[in-house]
């Protein structure tokens, strides 16, 4: 898998490409995963090679400040562009670059008042530039000598005789209303860009289209290869699975024990969907995670289900307990894929009263769980359309029924893993034996840091990166402390499925604790850490 950095200060349009190269054996990270402390410029030019070159030379001011060789590091960026012909003459393209800007101070009306004093000439393109960055080492076997090619992706078609209302899309929110994507209809299509269906949308992409070319240029130098994986089957007695169930039946808690008593790697589908909302919408989305998952599960089923297969197959030594999928769809894709790595699962289904499980809601009382017996109902109700019930009628599903006292709940766990041997960890003792420690990753120590501070309950405490700093220092005396700035770098230049954010205004105001799935990680981490020392 490779990496390519994209230089975009824009996350729908990141988000955008990482879609598009969905499938292809390469990863998009956004500039500020690399590059924290630079800000990257996105010069306003009328000609388009000038803009071309004035960004690229800022990317690379960006990459240098960064310490990111761009001798053996490719990049990308992109610029888009609009033609309507009826407003272009002498050559010179209107809009043209400067749509952002043109954007905002334009109506609908005022454009066709516009186009029909000129003899209602709707005609109109949208092109898209990607530009990709030759590093010096690259230039012989890629048969390139200059810095930077450029591809270009170009879709013809008209400004919309009259205006509509739709939606953005939640899935795909490069499908809007807020851009000139409202206004323009693609030559085939009888909608709006912004308004199409995605099946609909990718054939008439002019962003698809650049990238693609992009994609073609990288595989036919042989830059993106699939790596050969040997098929990996799983040894480990511990047999491995998905738990599924409606909201406060157990399947938490139940893959919480699997992962203390028996060294199951524990991952969580609803913190694949969160990652899967904060990479299109922000951290601060004006809609609920509920309704985009809704949306997303009908949309495009495995939208959660791919990034937990990605994480499951870079975890495949581990016993492995998914929790959290909605959808049957999401399930038969995981299974398929691993079993491709030799990683088999069991569903099961968790079972309990609704009302049993509204009184466990208003016991735990995790940020969103102050709703009345109706809502909770009605939440219900959205999980069912997402799909829980298919679950439930699966062929050969188990059921794991928790109606009664978590003792015997455990004991019921113990029985669907069988007879295996235990390795049952004691967390506190276990980080106290790692004071030593002379030396750790950043991220190692940021989860065993926070999991010193994991509490059952759901009102534990968020923590600063300041603080985070200092809990590291305190749990890990013999390294070099993590500076409080290393910490907050980590956490400001991505999003991660291992943690839950706190409200707060700006990034130097969030908090963050472990996510369920960040407490598998921990776990996991952990218990690696102690095996080395034993070593």
């Amino acid at each position: 898998m490779r990496e390519l950095t994209f230089f975009t200060s824009n996350a729908t349009k990141l988000a955008h490409a990482r879609y598009i190269v969905e499938g292809h054996p390469i990863r998009i990270k956004g500039f500020r995963q690399r590059t924290y402390h630079a800000d990257y410029d996105e010069p306003r030019l009328s000609s388009r090679e000038e803009l071309l070159e004035a960004s690229y030379q800022s990317a690379l001011r960006q990459c240098e400040k960064a310490g990111i060789a761009v001798d053996s590091h490719p990049f990308v960026l992109e610029d888009t562009s609009v033609k309507i012909d009826a407003l272009s003459v002498d050559g010179q393209e209107s809009p043209g670059l400067d749509i952002k800007y043109w954007m905002k101070n334009q109506t609908f009306s005022a454009l066709d008042a516009s186009l029909k004093a000129r003899g209602n000439l709707r005609s109109a393109s949208v092109r898209s530039d990607v530009l990709l960055h030759v590093p010096n080492n690259l230039k012989a076997s890629w048969e390139v000598e200059n810095n930077y090619l450029v591809f270009v992706g170009k879709q013809l078609g008209k400004v919309v005789d009259a205006e509509i209302n739709f939606e953005s899309d939640l899935v795909y929110p490069w499908l809007d209303n807020q851009t000139f994507n409202k206004w323009f209809q693609p030559s085939g299509v009888s909608l709006p860009f912004g308004a199409l269906a995605i099946a609909a949308a990718d054939p008439v992409d002019f962003r698809r289209k650049s990238f693609e070319k992009l994609i073609k240029f990288l595989e036919e130098r042989r830059y993106l290869t699939i790596d050969a994986r040997q098929l990996e089957f799983e040894f480990d007695s511990k047999p491995s699975f998905i738990l599924s169930g409606y909201t406060c039946a157990g399947k938490t808690a139940a893959s919480q024990y699997l992962a203390r008593k028996f060294g199951y790697l524990h991952v969580e589908a609803s913190d694949f969907m969160y990652l899967s909302y904060y990479y299109r919408h922000g951290y601060t989305g004006a809609i609920s995670i509920g309704d985009f998952a809704e949306r997303a599960l009908s949309q495009k089923p495995n939208i959660a289900a791919e990034k937990v297969a990605e994480h499951v197959a870079e975890n495949l030594s581990s016993p492995v307990v998914v929790s959290g999928f909605r959808a049957p769809e999401e399930i038969k894709f995981l299974r398929d894929v691993l079993a491709a790595r030799g990683k088999a699962f069991r569903t099961v289904f968790v079972s309990a009263d609704q009302e049993i499980r509204f009184k466990r809601l208003q016991a735990r009382m995790r940020p969103g769980d102050d709703i009345t017996i109706d809502e909770f109902r009605r939440r219900d109700k959205q999980q069912e359309r997402m799909g829980l019930e298919q679950i439930r009628s699966l062929p050969a599903i188990a059921y794991l029924p928790n109606s009664d006292s978590l003792e015997k709940y455990f004991k019921d766990v113990d029985l669907m893993i069988g007879s295996v041997i235990e390795d049952d960890i004691e967390i506190l003792t276990a980080i106290a034996s790692l004071a030593s420690l002379r030396e750790i990753k950043l991220e190692d120590a940021i989860l065993i840091a926070l999991l010193s501070a994991w509490s059952e309950e759901e009102t534990r405490p968020f923590f600063s990166t300041t603080r985070i700093a200092l809990m590291i220092k305190g749990v890990f005396k013999g390294i070099v402390p993590k500076h409080k700035d290393n910490v907050s770098r980590y956490f400001n230049q991505d999003f991660y499925a291992y943690y839950e954010i706190s409200s707060g205004d700006g990034v130097a105001a969030r908090r963050y604790r472990l996510s369920n799935t960040g407490y598998g990680m921990a776990v996991r981490a952990l218990r690696l850490l102690r095996r080395d020392q034993r070593l």
